[in-house]
């Protein structure tokens, strides 16, 4: 099988991986995150209020302020994480390691989801969930591929952040209604990036499981990776949001792939290290020892 072909079929399983996650944690009650709640409870004291209800905090601060209040959100939502990640990281029964290493896994990206809405509806993004159901909107699953794309470093994800706003997003529901996720135009690019969070999900599970096989310690490496981990996650998009309210994003989705496809061509085409060029060499004297 062409290697292009095997790698076009890792994608895909990555991919779908990622759809099926996102798709199972959706159903758990921590996922969700009442904005309207959130936003009173963020800012109690603001003048401003009813106008950061309607309009999203952005319309009355700063992308600075937002991204120091910001700060203090991913530390908190982190601190709680780790708590409930050291907890899950407890069982060292080997026979129920595994379904738990999973459902640690499941819980760690409803998380991750939880966090992000609080940063987007920090930043002035609308609800994510727009019904009571358990079932998201193809909408709510290219922005949640999205941000979870800027939280594992994916590239082209903070411009597929930006794409997906509120502010560039008035027509996107109306758009993505009509047609099926993967016959929009940014599809390649959506898919590219929930592939790499599909390799996220992967890695997390082995190393979840891992985790479980002693107890005491497993609890304390669990709690302890989650933590290192959310904080850079919080930041990335943070500062993802703060590049889009601030228009300072440096490439489309198009330049990327374009940057990547050159880099994937240049690479095949490098000479193995190991290859020996043969040829004649003549040592020229030094400027004196012509004298």
């Amino acid at each position: 099988m062409p290697k292009v072909a095997t790698n076009q079929s890792k994608q895909d399983k990555l991919y779908e991986r990622t759809l099926k996650t996102i798709g199972a944690v959706a159903k758990l009650p921590i996922i969700r995150v009442n904005r309207k709640k959130f936003l009173k409870e963020q800012f109690a004291g603001s003048p401003d209020l009813d106008k950061i209800l309607k309009y999203g905090p952005q319309s009355v601060y700063s992308s600075t302020d937002l991204r120091q209040k910001a700060t203090e959100i991913i530390k908190s939502s982190t601190k709680k994480t780790s708590i409930a990640s050291f907890a899950a990281g407890m069982p060292s029964n080997p026979l129920i390691m595994l379904a738990a290493g999973s459902a640690d896994v499941a819980q760690y990206f409803a998380f991750a989801i939880n966090m992000a809405q609080q940063i987007a509806y920090l930043f002035g993004e609308e609800d994510l969930f727009t019904s009571k159901t358990d079932e998201l909107s193809e909408e709510a699953k290219l922005r949640i591929i999205a941000y979870l794309g800027v939280m594992f470093g994916a590239g082209g994800a903070a411009f597929l952040v930006s794409k997906v706003s509120k502010q560039a997003g008035e027509h996107l529901g109306q758009r993505i209604a009509t047609k099926t996720l993967s016959q929009t135009t940014w599809f390649p690019l959506v898919k590219k990036v929930g592939a790499k969070i599909g390799q996220n999900i992967t890695q997390e599970s082995v190393q979840k499981t891992v985790t479980k096989s002693v107890p005491i310690i497993g609890g304390v490496i669990s709690g302890g990776l989650t933590y290192v981990t959310f904080i850079p996650m919080g930041n990335r998009l943070a500062d993802a949001f703060v590049m889009h309210l601030d228009g300072t994003f440096e490439d489309s989705p198009t330049t990327l792939m374009k940057k990547q496809h050159f880099l994937d061509r240049f690479k095949r085409r490098q000479k193995p290290a190991n290859e020996v060029i043969e040829g004649e060499f003549k040592v020229l004297p030094l400027e004196e020892e012509k004298e």
